[in-house]
């Protein structure tokens, strides 16, 4: 390399990190200021539901707006509230609005693609019907990482999730202390990352999509192994240990898009107490994503200040491996205690999704406090998990692997 493309690499790359700067500033500092964005044509629809647009962040130097509903349980408040993001193929959803109403929550769905609620075909492209103050659409997975960083997709779907929580925190009828985020899928990832510059939401429910995507041995890893835009700025990974409160991992065991094990890396790094749900059968769909009634339980009870799942003290010792629960049996009341516990293991390495998972029973000692959960593996068993039934909710532990 000679001098000249030396010093114009290293321009790039100062000119790259100026930039990171930049937007992560603008992130954090929308995340810091509470300022609620402009609405724009609200209207309440047959329904009762809100549909109204919100200022959203300047794109190419024109002004973008977000389509979005909203909807409040039926009293005077002040009630606990969500911010709801989709994943791909997807927009704003009354019905998700409605489920969170039915759990005493209000909920805003915000479509982060320039897209309204409003459904013209059943698959992509023109899915959903269009408006005139669009942001950027999705280019695929992280494709726009070459352009400037305030014009892509990650950023603008980032800072209206931001601004939509700071609507929410202008409501009157709103805790401002009470307010989650979830997102399925692709909206998993917008939740991993926004919780990185906003520490202020109460809780977050990333379902499916996680952080570590470049490391997934599918389309995702392949797309992402060499993109340093995503490994640098957007990696989900890269400040999720900012954010201190519960968050609730939602997946299936045989997820076919995103990985147990990339989830895992994701939820490990955090400080806060972080519960996991790998439902044996959840299939990879919006509706799918959003029907399972744990997540809503956990909502409750980070609301409620009650106690929460907790598996700790994990021990493999020649081949039996235990883990102990803060829920009980034995003692507890039929209607609070665990009726259910199974070992799910694989003896397989790679995409969680292609390994073969098994099970084994598990013996259910009580412990004073705690609850120890016990099994048998084979000594070819590269990974497992604990699943509990309690209350009519699945839990499960964290994945554990063998070490190589």
């Amino acid at each position: 390399m000679n001098f000249a493309h030396y010093l114009l690499l290293s321009l790039t790359l100062i000119a790259g990190t100026s930039s990171a700067n930049t937007v992560i500033d603008e992130l954090n500092s929308l995340a810091s200021n509470n300022k609620a964005p402009i609405v724009h044509q609200q209207q309440v629809l047959a329904d009762g539901v809100q549909s109204f647009y919100f200022e959203g962040s300047p794109y190419k130097g024109k002004a973008t707006r977000i389509f979005a509903y909203y909807n409040k349980p039926a009293g005077d408040g002040p009630f606990p509230a969500i911010v709801l993001v989709h994943g791909g193929g997807g927009s704003a959803y009354k019905q998700w609005v409605k489920k969170w109403n039915d759990a005493g929550f209000a909920a805003i769905s915000i479509a982060v693609e320039g897209q309204t609620g409003t459904q013209i075909n059943k698959r992509p492209p023109n899915k959903w019907e269009k408006h005139q103050w669009s942001g950027p659409k999705r280019a695929g997975i992280y494709e726009d990482a070459d352009n400037p960083l305030f014009d892509q997709w990650m950023f603008h779907a980032s800072s209206a999730v931001i601004k939509a929580h700071n609507l929410l925190r202008s409501f009157a009828e709103i805790n401002q202390e009470q307010i989650g985020l979830s997102g399925i899928s692709w909206g998993g990832v917008v939740t991993s990352t926004v919780i990185g510059f906003d520490q202020r939401f109460a809780f977050a429910i990333p379902i499916y999509g996680s952080g570590f995507l470049n490391d997934l041995e599918n389309h995702y890893g392949e797309a992402l192994k060499d993109n340093r835009t995503y490994q640098t700025v957007w990696e989900p990974a890269l400040r999720i240990a900012n954010f201190k409160n519960p968050t609730f991992w939602l997946t299936g065991l045989k997820e076919n898009n995103f990985s147990l094990d990339a989830q895992a890396k994701t939820y490990k790094l955090l400080h806060g107490q972080h519960v996991q749900s790998i439902q044996p059968k959840l299939k990879h769909n919006h509706p799918a994503g959003w029907a399972p009634k744990e997540q809503y339980e956990f909502a409750k009870a980070v609301i409620n200040g009650d106690l929460l799942p907790n598996f700790a003290q994990h021990k493999l010792v020649n081949n039996v491996v235990s883990v102990t629960t803060n829920m009980h049996q034995g003692n507890a009341t039929q209607a609070n205690r665990i009726t259910s516990a199974v070992l799910f293991y694989s003896n397989d390495v790679g995409h969680t999704f292609n390994r073969v998972w098994q099970q084994l029973p598990v013996t259910i000692e009580s412990r004073g406090e705690r609850t120890l959960l016990i099994s048998k593996l084979p000594a070819s068993a590269t990974a497992w998990i604990f699943n509990i039934e309690h209350n009519n909710l699945l839990f499960s532990s964290e994945l554990y692997e063998r070490k190589q």
